[in-house]
């Protein structure tokens, strides 16, 4: 093991061995045993760590069941996740509402089965002819 990855997984995983992944662990004893400079940035790493530990204030018993209990009361009151309904797959078609689609919807259906008008032709070549005859 090189010291740049001994240095990068202190850094990753702690000082202590038993958190590291085995392999890197089994490595990192062998350089350990053999660099005096793998075993002061070791010492270093552990140093930190104690005092990081022994500097942080530990919650009060009281304040923490405190806590506890009203986060499970909010918990608690909490509504259940509704269940989709029968047509949940037709949501993301619908991403404004329906009002969209019925309408395209009624136009459809209104130009499938609107009656033909009984008006006179009124086609482009007829159109041309009733102008060029008015002038």
């Amino acid at each position: 093991m090189r010291m740049s990855r001994f240095e990068h997984l202190l850094d990753a995983h702690g000082a202590d061995l038993g958190r590291w992944p085995p392999a890197e662990a089994q490595a990192a004893r062998v350089l350990l045993m053999a660099s005096p400079e793998a075993q002061a940035l070791l010492h270093r790493a552990a140093t930190l760590e104690d005092a990081l530990r022994e500097s942080r204030a530990l919650p009060d018993a009281a304040t923490l069941a405190r806590m506890r209990t009203h986060v499970a009361g909010r918990v608690a009151r909490m509504p259940l996740p509704e269940r989709p309904g029968a047509l949940a797959w037709l949501r993301p078609l619908l991403p404004f509402g329906g009002g969209a689609l019925a309408t395209l919807l009624a136009c459809g259906l209104w130009l499938t089965f609107a009656p033909l008008s009984e008006a006179p032709d009124f086609s482009a070549p007829r159109q041309i002819a009733m102008i060029e005859s008015t002038e």
